[in-house]
């Protein structure tokens, strides 16, 4: 269970730094870029054993942290052109209701213990993702044009997790930093392609507050990912990503009304009664 708590605690940490980035003007290219910098440091850092690097690439689990690297930066990419194309509601439901795509894995492929409580927490967390993003304005319709970035997105971040899953139940065993590490790593070579081709074009400068900012997101986004794929080893799909990602919304919504004086109406509070229902239905299974 700490491993679940602080997987969740660590990530409302990086919704706060994200929040903070946006009202202290930081260029979130340079920072996502930095994160990576010391997020891969601090894995290959603590690992205790020797490292050859000429050697990685014979891991088993080489392949899928290939790829689940690629997939950390686009999807993160492919989130923020949804917010602005399709817009912020229905990128940020898509998101979070992407954990259909593991829980169902959890079920029918990795057989995953089914009971009614289970069940129930899982019919629950939808209403809960969507009540708590409601707003009370009339919202604006999305741009059709876009409409395929949500889909994307709900593809690639239920893609991600699922993969992330896999790696950890039939291939990382004991190798979790060595692992992220690698993952880290083809992230942030993604990020320092797109920071180069950005330079080239803005002629903006490299800024020393930008990569402080980074290395603290990268300390936040080592911290959360290490205790989610830790969690994962601990739990099963279909309780953890629900609790999980109901959680991160629950807090971010909570961060927003104590910190950021973000107003509530009553459908985000019932959503997060919702919430707290789902991780209590699936506690308790």
């Amino acid at each position: 269970m700490q491993y679940l708590l602080l997987a969740i605690f660590f990530s409302s940490c990086i919704i706060v730094t994200f929040r903070l980035f946006s009202i202290l003007k930081i260029d979130n290219l340079q920072a996502i870029t930095a994160n990576y910098l010391i997020a891969a440091l601090l894995c290959f850092f603590i690992w205790e054993e020797e490292i050859i690097f000429s050697e990685l690439y014979l891991k088993p689990w080489f392949p899928w942290s290939m790829i689940n690297g690629v997939l950390f930066i686009l999807v993160f990419f492919i989130f923020a052109q949804s917010a602005q194309k399709a817009g912020v509601a229905v990128t940020a439901v898509a998101s979070k209701m992407s954990v259909i795509i593991p829980v169902a894995i959890g079920f029918f492929i990795y057989g995953d213990h089914i009971s009614f409580l289970k069940i129930a927490g899982i019919i629950t967390a939808f209403p809960a993702f969507y009540l708590i993003f409601k707003k009370p304005d009339k919202p604006i319709e999305p741009d059709k044009r876009y409409i395929f970035l949500p889909l994307i997105l709900f593809l690639g971040t239920g893609s991600n997790d699922s993969i992330m899953k896999h790696a950890q139940k039939f291939h990382i065993e004991a190798e979790f930093l060595l692992f992220l590490g690698v993952i880290f790593t083809f992230s942030l070579i993604i990020g320092f392609a797109f920071f180069i081709r950005k330079l080239y074009i803005t002629r903006r400068r490299l800024e020393v507050r930008n990569l402080l900012a980074g290395f603290l997101l990268g300390f936040f986004n080592f911290s959360s990912t290490y205790f989610f794929l830790k969690g994962l080893s601990v739990f099963e799909s279909s309780v953890f990503f629900p609790v999980f990602n109901v959680s991160i919304v629950s807090m971010g919504a909570l961060i927003g009304l104590v910190i950021f004086k973000e107003k509530l109406w009553w459908k985000n509070w019932l959503g997060i009664v919702l919430a707290i229902l789902t991780i209590l239905f699936i506690a308790f299974a």
